[in-house]
């Protein structure tokens, strides 16, 4: 079980990359390169982009795990998929995987894909207020995280609170 959540998770995290990869190329990069971590990766390379652009290579990579878990969601109702346990474990856990990613992704929160779009269209409005708002709802969500029982979401929201903090103390930031 440890084995078909691990490998679904790293194909999980690898095609979200490549959807932010396949972006870059869109607009012009001849490459680019991908970095997987403990909880995580991202994709980098050389390359300006515009606001529009960079929002829509911050958005290719949730939009990519949305079609990786809207496509295993359709496997899990194919005939045959239930009656082998292993299958329909990996087919299970991939679709309910990678929808949470998206959601999760999503939230304007720095570092996160939502963070990088909420940071790009407020670019030539307010863009102080973006690692302000990531820093509010990772606090709100690592509390709730921790009142529930969550502890890795606690972790993970409390990292993601400071980081935010950190930005906003790095750019001079008050509340």
């Amino acid at each position: 079980l440890l084995a078909v959540w691990v490998s679904s998770l790293f194909i999980s995290i690898l095609w979200h990359e490549l959807g932010h990869a396949q972006a870059r190329k869109k607009f012009g990069q001849p490459y680019s390169e991908i970095v997987l971590h403990g909880i995580g990766g991202y994709c980098v390379g050389p390359g300006q982009f515009t606001r529009k652009q960079s929002m829509m290579i911050s958005a290719a990579g949730p939009a990519a795990t949305i079609l990786l878990a809207l496509g295993f969601y359709l496997l899990s109702h194919t005939p045959g998929v239930g009656q082998n346990f292993w299958l329909r474990h990996f087919v299970t856990t991939m679709w309910i995987l990678n929808a949470f990613l998206a959601v999760i992704n999503l939230l304007p929160i720095l570092p996160m894909d939502g963070g990088r779009i909420f940071e790009a269209y407020m670019a030539n409005r307010n863009p102080s207020i973006v690692p302000k708002v990531g820093f509010v709802l990772a606090a709100a969500i690592a509390v709730l995280c921790l009142l529930t029982g969550q502890l890795f979401g606690t972790f993970l929201m409390g990292f993601m609170a400071y980081e935010n903090w950190q930005r906003m103390q790095q750019r001079g930031i008050r509340f």
